[in-house]
Order: structure tokens, then sequence, then C-alpha cells
């Protein structure tokens, strides 16, 4: 619950580092999620479970999705600004560059959930 507010919270500050973290504290609570329940064999073969696993893959694919398409949405905006003609608007209106949605290394790898429950 805690994770999930610092999410909205990051959201509605426009503060990118700060939903960075957010997201990587969220992250770590789902896993530890899994590993409490690989001590529950019944709770592992339970469908309404399984279903969650297969949710929680599902929403973990479209967060990266969604963080990969923001970056380039950044490269794009911070090049763009950078050029000529648009570099003479971007001066006029004090437009600025966007920082990149950045993540440590360990965070960004695919994790096994299958493996948790072997």
């Amino acid at each position: 619950m805690l994770a999930r507010s610092g999410v909205s919270n990051a959201l509605g500050k426009s503060d990118v580092r700060a939903l960075g973290k957010a997201e990587t504290v969220m992250r770590q609570g789902l896993m530890n999620l899994f590993a409490v329940a690989e001590a529950y064999p019944d709770l592992k073969a339970n469908a309404s479970f399984q279903s969650l696993q297969k949710r929680i893959s599902q929403l973990e694919n479209n967060i990266a999705d969604r963080r990969e398409f923001y970056n380039e949405s950044v490269n794009l905006n911070n090049v763009r600004i950078e050029q000529f003609p648009d570099v003479i608007i971007a001066s006029f209106f004090n437009f600025k560059g966007f920082d990149l949605l950045e993540f440590e290394e360990s965070v960004l790898a695919d994790v096994s959930i299958k493996e948790l429950f072997e």
C-alpha cells in the first residue's frame, strides 16, 4: 500500500526520479509476496494465485513498454529542442529538456516467477 501511494505521489508531482524509485520499491514488494507464497504449496497451486502471477507478468511487460516509450519521447524532445530551427522556438518559449526515466540494471532484469516456486 505504501509503495503504491509513493507511485501515486510521484505521478501527482510529475517527479520522474521519484517515480522510478517508487516503482522499484513496489516491484521489490511484489517479489517479497512471491517469496512468502513459496512456503505455501496450496497457494501456489491455487488458480486465483496463478491468475495473479499471470496478471503481474503482463503488467510488468506493459510498464517496461511504457518506460521505453517515455524515454524515446524524451530523447526525441531533447534532440529536437537543440536542432535548427526548433532551437529558436525552444529558446523563445524557454522549453527545456526532460530527464530520462532511469532504473538500476538489477531492477530492469526480468524476474522469473517460475523460479521462485520451484
